[in-house]
């Protein structure tokens, strides 16, 4: 059965890449905005500003609240984040449409509120990253927020023999995702390696291990796969919408009308593509579970 915890989103260099993803999209749409509208005034460049630097401290604050949480305990319920986020970028939103109205609404949103995003992943990337470097663990969190703890950050060795147990254990849930951590789907490879010199394993249980190891590669670019393709139709859907917004691109028809029904498509199709692919990663792992005799896993503990 699929935990909630299997859809945990590890926070720290997941920010820090984000954010610089978020760096080029945030880019394009303030170049496009001012070369195309001639929207980059003082009034702007202040939003900019104040975007970059809101977003500075929402990742600090957001650091300062978790991080002492789970220095004492392992896990931490943090509420404050959201609504001080809110705060933060919709106080001034609500002011600016207040007394300039309505027609800074967008322009607002362009130089204001992707800066904020860009800048609160960079920061709160950053500092979580460097807790789990200097503690050696991962820290998680559930993808709608709230929820965060951290983990053991194993070496290479150490994974190996949590594989081997939970193989022992026969419990395929584990292997995409042990609880709290990212599981061994991306550790494949290197399994793989370390188990031709696990000498201990008789030559049978080690061809079965070695059709596990593969079948999870297999599983593993199946969902780089779907992921890729989800990423690139939101990208097309993006380029579609803003490109005619911008007058890049003409179409005979509301382009609106298209993106919408899509944009709902390609998320539903998106997370049933996952939940049948991790439903049958499950069962084809049960089924080569089967084969290993546990007793020959040359298990010390």
């Amino acid at each position: 059965m699929l935990q909630v915890r299997h859809f945990a989103m590890p926070i720290g260099k997941t920010r820090l890449y984000g954010s610089i993803f978020m760096a080029f999209v945030s880019g394009f749409f303030i170049f496009s905005a001012s070369t195309n509208y001639g929207w980059f005034t003082l009034t702007r460049q202040i939003y900019f500003a104040f975007g970059v630097i809101a977003g500075l401290l929402l990742g600090v604050i957001e650091t300062r609240i978790v991080i002492p949480k789970l220095v004492k305990d392992t896990e931490a319920f943090v509420w404050q984040v959201v609504p001080i986020g809110i705060a933060m970028f919709g106080i001034p939103l609500l002011l600016v449409v207040a007394f300039s109205g309505g027609a800074e609404y967008l322009p607002f949103g362009v130089y204001a509120f992707f800066p904020f995003i860009t800048a609160s992943g960079a920061a709160s990337g950053f500092y979580f990253s460097k807790f789990e470097k200097k503690n050696k663990v991962g820290i998680f969190m559930f993808y709608y927020g709230f929820k965060y703890w951290k983990y053991p950050n194993p070496d290479i060795n150490e994974r190996f023999h949590h594989f081997l147990r939970d193989v022992a254990k026969n419990d395929p849930s584990q292997f995409w995702g042990r609880i709290g951590s990212l599981g061994y789907i991306g550790y494949t490879k290197i399994f793989i390696g370390k188990l031709e010199v696990q000498q201990e394993i008789d030559p049978s249980t080690r061809e079965n291990l070695l059709k596990i190891l593969k079948t999870m590669n297999r599983f593993r670019i199946m969902g780089l796969a779907i992921f890729a393709l989800f990423l690139v139709s939101v990208a097309t859907l993006l380029i579609l919408l803003f490109g005619s917004a911008y007058g890049y691109l003409h179409f005979n028809f509301n382009i609106v009308d298209v993106v919408g029904p899509a944009s709902g498509i390609i998320l539903f199709s998106f997370a049933i593509g996952v939940i049948v692919l991790m439903k049958t990663f499950q069962r084809t792992i049960s089924r080569l579970l089967t084969n290993i005799d546990t007793s020959k896993l040359a298990l010390s503990t």
